[in-house]
């Protein structure tokens, strides 16, 4: 189905494609309903508030939360503070840049 949506396998995309990265987490909830990580070291920690606010998203008939924009910015901006060994990257900061143009053009404030 991703195929038919022009979606590629990132380990046969060659290089120069901007190094695009996809990634998936598994969640759960917490006792208060607050969204957190479900498993591996970081089992419980707390995601962003609203991290699953945005609309649900659709590829054909396959339907999934997307990660809000607000906490897509977030996690981005965190992730070398989280993660004290992952540098701060161009492209986040880049990113983060175009979440919050966006943001703006739909009359909300990025942060």
């Amino acid at each position: 189905m991703l195929a038919e949506a022009h979606f590629e396998d990132l380990a046969t995309v060659a290089a120069g494609h901007d190094n695009q990265e996809s990634s998936f987490a598994l969640l759960s909830k917490d006792r208060f309903g607050r969204v957190v990580v479900a498993g591996g070291p970081w089992a419980g920690e707390v995601w962003p508030e609203g991290m699953l606010g945005a609309p649900v998203g659709r590829i054909g008939a396959l339907r999934c939360r997307i990660t809000s924009p607000r906490a897509q910015i977030e996690i981005k901006q965190m992730m070398p503070v989280w993660v004290p060994g992952r540098p701060r990257r161009r492209k986040d900061t880049e990113d983060i840049a175009r979440l919050e143009a966006a943001l703006r053009e739909q009359g909300a404030h990025p942060a």
